[in-house]
């Protein structure tokens, strides 16, 4: 070094700063007192977290937490309630899912006798004349390489209206029944393939 200092000096004054930093990074928010999930197979349940610049800076046990609060520091009580990890989804309907599973059967099965199977087990408990309703079908997850066809339906739900919403949200797959019970609105097309497109009719 040219003013006077030497190499180890120098690099002992890099080490001291890199342990003893000018300013020891506190958190500036404390959750505590609750139940948080911590997705960590190792310890999956925390009592609370501390958070520094919007960052998760430590969990654990309340005691241990809250040790490294200082003066300023927010601290929320959370009473005992449940903390997840923040849940990021461009695009969810939870509240009608919940009601589609309550009300409709789950088709996201992987062969059309799977699914049909599955409807004629809805319409065995379904009073006659009721429609017997299906959705989560996805074409590009069944091993039968072809879609759901009025026959298929047909073949499973014959006493019933029926339908199955393809999980895309834009097609609906019909049972001959079904589209009767429409078909002052509905005008069903049947393409080579098998597969039932609704198109509906424009009042004059």
């Amino acid at each position: 070094m040219t003013d006077g200092t030497t190499r180890r000096e120098f690099l002992g004054s890099v080490a001291a700063f890199s342990l003893f930093p000018l300013e020891q990074e506190r958190p500036d928010l404390i959750l505590h007192n609750g139940h948080v999930v911590t997705m960590n197979t190792a310890e999956p349940v925390a009592e609370a977290v501390a958070i520094s610049r919007g960052r998760f800076f430590a969990v654990g046990k309340n005691a241990e937490v809250m040790n490294l609060a200082s003066p300023g520091v927010r601290k929320l009580d959370l009473g005992g309630k449940t903390v997840l990890p923040g849940f990021i989804d461009a695009h969810s309907h939870p509240a009608a899912a919940g009601l589609s599973h309550l009300r409709m059967v789950d088709c996201d099965l992987r062969s059309i006798s799977a699914i049909q199977a599955a409807m004629r087990e809805r319409a065995a408990k379904t009073p006659a004349g009721e429609w017997v309703l299906g959705f989560k079908y996805d074409d590009t997850k069944t091993e039968d390489a072809r879609p759901l066809s009025i026959a298929d339906l047909d073949a499973a739900v014959p006493d019933h209206p029926a339908h199955v919403q393809h999980r895309g949200g834009h097609t609906v797959y019909a049972n001959s029944l079904g589209f009767r019970k429409r078909e002052s609105t509905i005008r069903p097309r049947i393409l080579r393939a098998g597969r039932s497109i609704t198109t509906r009719s424009r009042e004059n």
